[in-house]
């Protein structure tokens, strides 16, 4: 549909001097629709080569085609819309994710410093358990030798009787110096 002042523009241009004088003759005068889709193709320089080449049609054609193109605009631009949405959700998730991934990170990390410091005190603690270890086991060992020789005194006691002057025998004497 042409607006106001294509229309005026097209009455200037047709009418050439504006009043009611037409350059034509009766039999060449063009019609109407003719004066349309000349006026629309000179006057559209939006106008692609293609539909300068593809022959004029009625305007009910023009119509139609100007219709599909402003209704393939209209979902071009609905696409873009969605997919401008789409990208904005998935940013929205990833950004979601990242946060519940930092915080996740930020448990283990205190976990993990719990651990670190149990495990601080578990090897303290072994450490500890280990010399009291080396320390009984070396007690122990002096007590069995002790407890050896405490046995070995009584076996020598009771099969040699006391040499003449009362003192221990020499066995006993030598015994005497181990435990010491």
């Amino acid at each position: 549909m042409l607006s106001l002042q294509d229309a005026i523009g097209l009455d200037m241009d047709v009418m050439g001097s504006g009043f009611g004088f037409t350059p034509w003759g009766p039999d060449t005068c063009p019609t109407l629709e003719q004066l349309m889709a000349a006026t629309t193709s000179s006057s559209s320089p939006s106008s692609s080569a293609g539909d300068a080449a593809a022959p004029c049609g009625t305007p009910e054609e023009d119509e139609e085609e100007r219709r599909r193109r402003q209704r393939r605009k209209v979902s071009n631009r609905l696409s873009a819309q969605r997919s401008r949405a789409r990208k904005q959700q998935h940013l929205e998730e990833l950004r979601g994710r990242a946060a519940r991934l930092r915080a996740q990170k930020q448990d283990l990390e205190a976990k993990l410093h719990v651990v670190a410091r149990h495990e601080l005190a578990v090897r303290r603690q072994n450490a500890r358990l280990r010399a009291d270890f080396a320390e009984l086991a070396r007690r122990h060992r002096e007590l069995c030798r002790l407890v050896a020789l405490q046995r070995l005194a009584q076996q020598l006691r009771s099969r040699r009787p006391l040499q003449p002057g009362g003192g221990p025998g020499a066995a006993a004497l030598g015994l005497a110096s181990l435990m010491t």
